[in-house]
Parts: structure tokens; C-alpha cells; sequence
């Protein structure tokens, strides 16, 4: 389990998915500070979203592919590193789309709502809350 964590926190990879996933944090506190509208639920939320729903599934893909690679399990058409690399574009591709949010919750981007509005699973607060 040692060798995972290791493997695991000096990974290219996951260094910066982490990284992602902290400057997100960071810019979606200061950006619902600023609007007024700070809520721990949001934490909560995004702990759920991004957390569980993103990095942790990377992570048992992580695992099973240091498994495998370990194992010498071998799938025929199946390359376990191209499913890893696809798995990793699509993590960041989500947190970059939640990145951007966040960006443009701060008012500092122009981008449409259909490329940087707010995740549709979370809370939204009412105006007059």
C-alpha cells in the first residue's frame, strides 16, 4: 500500500490534477467570499464533486494500473497506459471546466456560460439568501 501512495503522489499526473483541484478550491472560496454567498455546504459540495467524483476514480484507475503493470497482466487489443492517459484527459478536462467556472465567478473571464458556467449539480444560492 506504501509503494501506491508513492507511486501515486510523485506521478506528473496526479501532481497536477492536485494542483488543479487546490487552485479550484482556492479561486471558488475567494470568488463566493466575494460575492457574499459562502457556504461550508460548498466545500461540502465541492469535496463531493471534484474529490470523490474526479480525483477518486482516477485514483482506482491509478491502482489498477500500477496492479496490472505489477501482475504482468496482459489484455490482448487493451493497452492499460492508453486507458490511464484517456482516464487523465478527461479528469482534467472536468477540472479545468470547473477551473474556468470558478474564473469566471471572479469576474475575470468573458467565456459563455456554456464553457465556464456553474456545474449543474451544485447548489445555487438564491438572490436574496
Amino acid at each position: 500500500m506504501a509503494s501506491f501512495f508513492h507511486s501515486f503522489f510523485n506521478d506528473q499526473r496526479v501532481q497536477v490534477v492536485l494542483l488543479l483541484v487546490a487552485l479550484d478550491l482556492l479561486l471558488g472560496v475567494i470568488a463566493a467570499l466575494k460575492k457574499g454567498d459562502f457556504r461550508l455546504s460548498f466545500v461540502a459540495d465541492f469535496a463531493r464533486n471534484d474529490i470523490l467524483g474526479k480525483v477518486a476514480p482516477f485514483a482506482v484507475l491509478y491502482a489498477g494500473y500500477l496492479y496490472a503493470g505489477s501482475a504482468d497482466i496482459v489484455i490482448p487489443g487493451f493497452d492499460l497506459e492508453v486507458a490511464m492517459n484517456a482516464a487523465w484527459v478527461i479528469v482534467l478536462a472536468a477540472l479545468i471546466g470547473s477551473l474556468l467556472g470558478s474564473i469566471k465567478e471572479l469576474g475575470l473571464s468573458a467565456l459563455p456560460e456554456e464553457v465556464a458556467g456553474p456545474d449543474p449539480a451544485s447548489p445555487v444560492v438564491p438572490p436574496n439568501a
